[in-house]
């Protein structure tokens, strides 16, 4: 009967794999707890402190977690090349449990009175550096587990499914917020890690990447940068990504995302959990016809399109203090952005070789985290001028970057991805 489904419905083929399966099943639980952590920490800091120090406190949470991934994956994507990946998954993930479980401690007890929050960013900044080790190896791993042919159609559902657990965690996470104590509730979300841990554990595929043993850990991120750096199509996919993670994502996303809400529009916790909801909606939606078809991740313009998308619709989120537009705003901006990550994993996915996957998959989760580093500057400019002027002005910015690009590397439109082929070259 599943072989006949699949038949009829290639696309869902990769469903068929029962460790793509598996890895699925960690990958969507993984992303359920990582927004409920860091929403609760949020609705913790403005529970513990002051407006105004509430907006640098979040900003310096969130830039905790960028510099964990700038510092931490490269190394992470090293180790992806370089070490058996099922076993990188489960020691990471096994570490996250026990630094989070610190995290909930910390926010339950308070045990250093208003310094407390300066002790949960230094426990939120070795959580992020797991993750940051962890996203690599994962990213890695998908090829090896369903063929690069299958390449496509396995991201779209793996990010399916990680937008799936959107639409339903955030208003649960707003809803529960507004009943109970965050350090109790943050404490209570590492229960999901009864089901993490024994979906890696029962893997069964064996990935090792081809990183030279015979050098050091630095030379081998090195090598990824240069090969990165020399291949204009990862480069362009690159710049793009960061472009809207480092100056569209801080001021409609997080961290300053939910202040919004909740400041700006004058929303409760169980109303920001709905408004959020919308993103997850677009999110999923994108995803759905990603997966649907697989040509749409795989065109160069489909990531023009994302970008200038997202920055048109930071434009509409920064204007608007109409409830039903901003939760319009956050649907396309939750759907344009599912189009640029899917079509960017696919494509990169498709031409890099694989010895060299776990280092450039790596550059992901460095933009995050140059991102998210980037919150703190961010944050305390708007404690200076506010929300409402910084928030427009970040979608200007990000619109004038993306044109920028674009007319600098038009032919990023060509660019498809490759099955057989391990490199391929923008054209000029």
């Amino acid at each position: 009967m599943q072989s006949g489904f699949f038949e009829r419905h290639p696309s869902w083929a990769v469903l068929g794999y029962r460790d793509f399966r598996l890895l699925l099943l960690g990958t969507a639980l993984v992303n359920v707890v990582m927004p409920f952590h860091f929403l609760t920490q949020v609705f913790w800091v403005e529970d513990h402190y002051s407006d105004r120090t509430a907006v640098l406190y979040v900003s310096l949470i969130a830039a905790s977690r960028g510099l964990a991934g700038l510092v931490f994956s490269l190394i992470g994507g090293a180790i992806a090349d370089r070490f058996e990946r099922r076993r990188v998954l489960l020691a990471c993930e096994a570490l996250s449990l026990a630094v989070n479980g610190i995290v909930a401690l910390m926010m339950i007890t308070s045990p250093f009175g208003d310094a407390t929050v300066f002790a949960v960013i230094v426990c939120t900044f070795g959580a992020a550096g797991i993750m940051s080790i962890d996203a690599p190896a994962r990213a890695a791993a998908i090829p090896s587990i369903v063929g690069r042919e299958n390449i496509a159609s396995a991201i779209s559902i793996n990010t399916l499914a990680m937008q799936m657990t959107l639409p339903l965690s955030l208003p649960l996470i707003g809803v529960l917020n507004g009943i109970f104590a965050p350090g109790p509730l943050y404490a209570w979300s590492l229960i999901a890690w009864a089901g993490i841990l024994p979906a890696i554990a029962l893997l069964r595929f064996r990935s090792y990447g081809g990183a030279d043993h015979g050098v050091g850990m630095l030379t081998n991120v090195g090598r990824g940068l240069r090969y990165a750096s020399s291949n204009a199509t990862i480069l362009s996919i690159v710049a793009m990504v960061a472009i809207i993670q480092i100056v569209g994502m801080p001021g409609v996303a997080n961290p300053l995302g939910p202040v919004w809400m909740t400041q700006v529009l004058g929303l409760s916790k169980a109303q920001f959990g709905f408004m959020a909801m919308t993103w997850g909606i677009g999110a999923m939606g994108a995803s759905l016809a990603m997966a649907r078809n697989r040509r749409i991740g795989q065109r160069g313009s489909t990531i023009w399109f994302a970008g200038l998308v997202f920055s048109v619709s930071i434009l509409v989120f920064g204007y608007s203090r109409n409830v039903p537009l901003t939760a319009f705003a956050n649907f396309t901006l939750g759907a344009s952005f599912s189009l640029l990550l899917v079509s960017s994993t696919t494509i990169i996915q498709g031409v890099v070789a694989d010895e060299m996957r776990g280092r450039v998959m790596a550059l992901f989760p460095l933009v995050m985290g140059v991102a998210q580093l980037a919150t703190a500057p961010i944050g305390a400019i708007g404690q200076q001028i506010g929300l409402p002027a910084l928030v427009p002005a970040l979608g200007y910015l990000t619109l004038a970057l993306c044109i920028g690009l674009i007319l600098q590397r038009p032919g990023l439109r060509h660019v498809r991805p490759v099955v057989a082929a391990p490199v391929a070259v923008m054209p000029e």
